[in-house]
């Protein structure tokens, strides 16, 4: 007898489906520790080129770490991140930007503001660690206290660019700066709001100002409309006696430290020549006299710099003496101390507006770049002006026999 069939399972287990496969091997070499590998190629010989890499973490977690390593080298981009904190990738950032393109104030600025609100909120951090929602936290924390507009947008700036260089660099797959999150709250580019002087109010500065031996500067920097740094950068050589006329062609700065430098203005069209008039000639030949007084003074502690404005010793003046100078006469004047040093150029420009003066006229002595600058940052009037125009508009098409 043979021995009768065994029975076959009326159903048979179904077989273990396989899993999918996954852009690359990911193969387990300990507790929570994983070996990945993307498959690059093959080289000259015809060898399988693998790119290799220790993943800590769960399964979960190295399949995702996995699925982005071949993205990226779909994309074309380094398969490896390096972990560079941010403090330590601004180092080597702002280490490139001062390559001479960018003014040396203009570096400082970026430094300062890196080490007064970006160093201490992600300094420690990784760039990839850096999300959407901790740079939008941190606009929300600053508009909270109260930071001026023109601050969170010098950060938002700054981060712009750190995080469009690391991109290129290959160290983010994502730039946070790019995402919603951060596009919505990001801060605009305040538009600026000059604060001028009113005829009677810069009548009283000025003949406050005329009262003291550095007086002559201040009224300097209301006729001639410059910058602060660009009246305190001024040399003999830039005054043509002859033509009654000076050129304005550099500004004055200054280091951390105090030491001091200079540099072209601006713009190359902040390079400009204005005429004096005889007062304003007067004026500068005896600050002359008195220069020439300190000097004999001085002996040989003076300080041959060439500057028009310097103190006893020849140096050219620091900023804050001459802000504390420019104070006093406020006070002496009864004006608020809310007025700042650029008020003279705003004034100036005011003035002019005011009085007709045609707009390129106004934008070349100020030294714009362009006449659309001037417009739009000049383009507030004294209602004087405004209630004039009305009454002549109003003349022109009759309006007042209507009715």
């Amino acid at each position: 007898m043979t021995e009768p069939d065994k029975a076959k399972p009326d159903n048979p287990p179904e077989k273990k489906k396989p899993e999918p496969r996954r852009p690359g091997g990911k193969s387990k070499r300990g507790p929570n520790k994983w070996l990945l590998r993307i498959f690059r190629g093959y080289d000259a010989a015809g060898k399988r080129i693998y790119y290799s890499e220790t993943f800590h973490g769960g399964s979960k977690d190295a399949d995702k770490r996995l699925t982005e390593l071949h993205n990226r080298h779909k994309a074309g981009l380094p398969l490896k991140f390096e972990a560079k904190t941010f403090k330590d990738y601004f180092d080597l950032w702002i280490e490139e930007a001062d390559n001479g393109k960018r003014r040396e104030a203009t570096i400082a600025q970026y430094k300062q503001m890196a080490e007064a609100y970006l160093i201490p909120s992600f300094g420690k951090f990784t760039l990839t660690d850096i999300t959407d929602v901790a740079i939008a936290r941190l606009y929300r924390d600053m508009r909270k206290q109260d930071y001026s507009p023109y601050t969170i947008h010098m950060v938002h700036a700054i981060l712009g660019m750190v995080f469009r260089q690391a991109e290129t660099d290959g160290l983010i797959l994502h730039n946070p700066m790019n995402k919603r999150k951060v596009r919505e709250i990001a801060p605009t580019k305040p538009k600026p709001q000059p604060v001028a002087m009113k005829g009677k109010e810069t009548q009283n500065f000025l003949e406050a100002a005329s009262r003291r031996p550095e007086g002559f500067m201040f009224a300097l920097a209301f006729f001639l409309g410059a910058r602060p740094t660009e009246y305190l950068g001024l040399k003999w050589a830039d005054v043509d006696v002859k033509a009654q006329r000076v050129t304005i062609q550099r500004s004055l700065k200054r280091r951390k430290g105090g030491e001091w430098y200079t540099t072209p203005p601006k713009t190359a069209k902040s390079v400009r020549t204005i005429p004096l008039t005889p007062t304003i000639m007067k004026g500068l030949e005896d600050h002359r006299r008195r220069q020439l007084e300190m000097r004999m003074k001085a002996g040989q502690g003076w300080t041959d710099s060439g500057f028009v404005f310097t103190d006893e010793a020849g140096e050219p003046l620091k900023w804050w003496w001459v802000t504390r100078v420019y104070r006093r006469i406020l006070a002496d004047a009864k004006l608020p101390l809310t007025f700042k040093l650029k008020v003279s150029r705003h004034s100036c420009a005011s003035a002019l507006l005011n009085a007709g003066v045609p707009l390129k006229m106004i934008s070349d002595r100020l030294g714009h770049s362009s006449i659309a600058i001037t417009a739009d940052v000049y383009s507030v009037v004294e209602e004087s002006q405004q209630r004039e125009a009305s009454e002549r508009i109003e003349q022109l098409f009759n309006i007042g026999k209507l009715g």
